[in-house]
Formats: structure tokens, C-alpha cells, sequence
């Protein structure tokens, strides 16, 4: 790196304190975007798992995840592991459900610091649903090296100061106007406290499926909270899967805590009106408690059934250790 670029960084980081600072802090950082692909194709009838090694000459800082199936319908199941061994999500479930790209992308509300030479690991399954063909998937993991300086000083030579270059973004997500929650910005961690990003939504409890003319037309899931942390809930999502001889019909919602906390005081299609929106402030799910979806299917059409999934987006909040 010739003197030009260090005097670069040296100029960036200047920029990015605070306004007039003479001088940046020892130890400050500059971060620079970077992003690791995981490709593969799964098999018919097998699951795999596949690792991504973080390369570079200093930390890089994980903050997202971009997802493309090319199948039609996308039928893989998956897992991510961060190199120090926590899981993103609490069971298998679609990526395209949690995961987009651009501004759907999963933003982690914790940057996670991986050190040179340590592994993301990506597991495979389509045994969960009936898949047609090999099954391509594709899996981006955003972040950036972060640099850190120390005594930098600001350039006083034109051609060099950052300020006058033209503006760059630094990801590709090119969406200026998308809520700070995408960029993995969250509300404020209570000091005392750290939180990890966590998906609830194990494939199993927080799944229903309901019938065309049958006689009950309702049901009932939940999600399990695990005791040993409690959980910030940021937004729900919702995978409503009809048969191809299903020709209408939604589900109707209320949402409720073990607790009694009602969510919805009614049934609505939350489907539709709030899956994927983020709250405009967090939901707190103690821990040990559970989240319970209530619903009925209405102004079904055709033959056969339809199937829900119910997931849980947020934060794992944790009291430090002492």
C-alpha cells in the first residue's frame, strides 16, 4: 500500500470522528467493505455442510447476510454458525424467508468479529421438502476489514483529502432511505447487557397446516423462548405455502405471550399487514416465556391445504458476566 492510500485511511477515519477533533484517538478504526460468497449445490436427498474462510491481514467485521436460491419453488433448509461455534437461528428453516439481498438482506444487530484464518460454517437440507432437482444456493456474507490507526494525522494535501472525493457507497445495498434496522442499528443495548442477533422458528412447533372443507379450520403454534436469555423481538415473518389447487384463502392472527401479553387484541392477517416490518419498538419476551400464534383460515377457495410458518426476529438479550 503506497502512501497515498495509508494517508486515505488516515484521511477517513478523521472524517468519521467527531466534528472538530484535531486529531483522531489512538487505536480508532477504519472499516472497508468486504464480503464472503458461499456457493453450492445441494443434492436430492442429502444434507451437507459447507465452510467459508475469513482471508485478510487484520479482524473482519461480520454485519449481514444475502441469500439467492435459484430453484422454483427454492426447497433447502439451512443453518449458519459463526467461527465462535453460536448459531443465527434456533433450528432449520428457509433462508429466503429470513435472508434477501439489497435492503431484505438479514442484517445482524451485532457485528460479529471473525479473526483471520477462522470459518463460517453454512449446513444444508432438503429432506424438508419435496425437492424437483438439485438445489443451487448461494449465500453472501457482508461486513468489512476493520483498520485500526494509530496517531494518524490529517492530509493537507488536496489530492488526497477524502472529503473532496466523489461519494462511493460502501455496500451494495443502494437503497439510501432503508430504516437504520438494515443497516444493523438497533435500539440502544441497556448497559450491563449484550445482545446477539437470534431467529425463533424451529421447523417444527411453529408450523400449521389447515385444510380446505374440513370441519376445524383453526390453529395453534408457538415458540419456545429459551431460559437462559431474554428475547428482543424486532419483527415476525410469515411462509404461507398453499397447494397449487388452492385457489384463495389467508390466515387470521392473534399473537399473545405465555404471560398473557396480547400482541393483537383480534385476529387480523398479519401476513399482510405486518409480516416482515420491523416494530417501532421491540417487543420483550422474558426469558423462558413463549409466543403463541392463534389463527383461522378464511374465504378459503379450492382443494387441499395451506401451511404456515411462524418465525421470530431479533435479539438474545444477555446480562454480562461480572
Amino acid at each position: 500500500m503506497d502512501a497515498g492510500k495509508v494517508q486515505l485511511l488516515t484521511d477517513a477515519d478523521f472524517i468519521l470522528s467527531n466534528c472538530g477533533r484535531p486529531l483522531p484517538p489512538v487505536g480508532s478504526v477504519v472499516y472497508l467493505y468486504k464480503a464472503f460468497q458461499i456457493q453450492a449445490v445441494l443434492p436430492l436427498t442429502s444434507g451437507q455442510t459447507f465452510y467459508k474462510e475469513v482471508t485478510g491481514d487484520t479482524t473482519w467485521c461480520w454485519r449481514s447476510v444475502s441469500t439467492a436460491l435459484s430453484a422454483d419453488p427454492p426447497a433447502v433448509y439451512a443453518q449458519v454458525m459463526a467461527p465462535d461455534g453460536k448459531v443465527l437461528f434456533n433450528g432449520l428453516l428457509d433462508l429466503t424467508i429470513i435472508a434477501g439481498y439489497g435492503s431484505t438482506r438479514y442484517a445482524l444487530s451485532r457485528e460479529i468479529e471473525c479473526p483471520p484464518g477462522s470459518k463460517i460454517q453454512l449446513a444444508l437440507d432438503d429432506n424438508y421438502a419435496a425437492a424437483a432437482d438439485v438445489q443451487p444456493v448461494s449465500m453472501l456474507l457482508g461486513g468489512a476489514y476493520a483498520y485500526y490507526l494509530k496517531n494518524g494525522r490529517r492530509s493537507r494535501s488536496p489530492e488526497y483529502t477524502a472529503s473532496m472525493m466523489p461519494r462511493v457507497q460502501g455496500t451494495v445495498n443502494q437503497n439510501a432511505l432503508a430504516p437504520c434496522w438494515m443497516m444493523g442499528i438497533g435500539p440502544k443495548t441497556p448497559d450491563g447487557y449484550q445482545d446477539e442477533s437470534f431467529v425463533y422458528g424451529n421447523g417444527n412447533t411453529n408450523v400449521a397446516t389447515v385444510t380446505l372443507g374440513a370441519s376445524n379450520i383453526t390453529a395453534k403454534v408457538s415458540i419456545q423462548i429459551d431460559n437462559d436469555a431474554d428475547f428482543e423481538v424486532y419483527r415476525f415473518l410469515f411462509d404461507v405455502v398453499p397447494d397449487d389447487t388452492v385457489t384463495a384463502g389467508s390466515f387470521l392472527m392473534r399473537i399473545r405471550a405465555g404471560s398473557g401479553y396480547m400482541f393483537t387484541d383480534d385476529y387480523l392477517d398479519v401476513a399482510k399487514y405486518i409480516g416482515s416490518s420491523y416494530l417501532l419498538k421491540p417487543w420483550d419476551i422474558k426469558r423462558g416465556d413463549s409466543i403463541t400464534f392463534e389463527m383461522t383460515l378464511v374465504d378459503g377457495a379450492g382443494s387441499g391445504s395451506i401451511s404456515v410458518e411462524c418465525f421470530a426476529d431479533g435479539v438474545r438479550r444477555k446480562r454480562r458476566a461480572a
